[in-house]
């Protein structure tokens, strides 16, 4: 497991499951990886897609759209890697053995796009953290 919380946190927020909540969280945790700087310019787009898709995940997914229950997000650095955790108050889920939806259905993409540009991701079903790490500007790598 990664375990975000045994480095050092630099950012930590937590929100109601709602897209508006989600939004300014988001907008938060890019300016968080720009001022220390874990991404630069040309990461930016790759960055805010994989939060996104964590983040949305746990809406949708994790609280089944449930706006009276909390997204977590935290974020900590471990040398030159940073680590991202997202939890929702959900029954968790298993990313292993994630695959690439075919094209004519909607949805299921998110977690390959993470798996894509990310270094490494795990779900610890203990704790029900989904965590995603990449060391600095390498997000654009896959691109």
């Amino acid at each position: 497991m990664l375990n975000v919380s045994a480095k050092n946190v630099f950012f930590k927020e937590e929100f109601p499951s709602t897209y508006e909540a989600m939004s300014s969280t988001l907008a938060q945790a890019l300016n968080a990886l720009i001022t220390r700087k874990w991404i630069g310019p040309e990461q930016e787009f790759y960055a805010r897609l994989c939060l996104e898709e964590a983040l949305v995940n746990a809406i949708e997914h994790g609280n089944c759209g449930d706006r009276e229950r909390r997204v977590g997000l935290e974020m900590a650095e471990d040398g030159d890697t940073c680590v991202i955790a997202v939890w929702d108050e959900g029954q968790g889920f298993c990313c292993d053995g994630i695959r690439v939806p075919d094209c004519t259905h909607k949805g299921g993409r998110g977690l390959c796009l993470i798996k894509h540009f990310m270094d490494r991701i795990e779900f610890d079903p203990v704790s029900r953290r989904f965590e995603m790490a990449f060391r600095r500007n390498s997000l654009s790598k896959g691109a």
